[in-house]
């Protein structure tokens, strides 16, 4: 039986079987400090290697999130935050995490990952960013420079 579809999650087999150019592709070794005593991937690394990708596109697409920070222009915490394991990856394997797709709303992106083992899916994933004014938190619309990165690319 099928998982039920979550309403902030993309489909999971959209993510597994994605065939089109990621937004963002990052190759990175799987450290030994990312491990846990099984010597798999610590779960939490997965989402890491997700907010690494995400903060790439952030670079590409002009902001500079350094100084957003500082001067409190904006934020966007995170609202969801999900992964499935699908294979294992191990201390020493080489990683290929993908930002796949994204969906842009008023105030907030939805963005789906991926991180492969060479061909093989190792997991999949999605997050949600809701943008907010630095110092109210109160919801504010997507950075322009950001909507425009995406819709080229899309």
């Amino acid at each position: 039986m099928p998982p039920e579809p979550r309403p902030n999650a993309f489909p999971r087999d959209e993510l597994i079987s994605f065939s089109g150019a990621p937004i963002v592709s990052q190759t990175r070794p799987v450290r030994f400090q990312e491990v846990d005593a099984a010597g798999t991937i610590f779960f939490p690394r997965v989402l890491e290697y997700f907010s690494d990708a995400y903060q790439e596109l952030l670079e590409r697409a002009g902001i500079d999130t350094p100084r957003i920070l500082r001067e409190r222009a904006f934020a966007a915490p995170l609202a969801h935050a999900e992964a499935d394991y699908l294979s294992p990856l191990f201390f020493g394997d080489t990683a290929t995490v993908e930002l796949l797709v994204a969906r842009v709303g008023s105030s907030s992106v939805r963005f789906g990952h991926r991180v492969k083992k060479g061909d093989a899916v190792a997991a999949i994933g999605s997050t949600v960013h809701v943008f907010v004014d630095g110092k109210t938190f109160k919801p504010t619309p997507v950075p322009a420079a950001l909507t425009a990165y995406l819709e080229a690319r899309s």
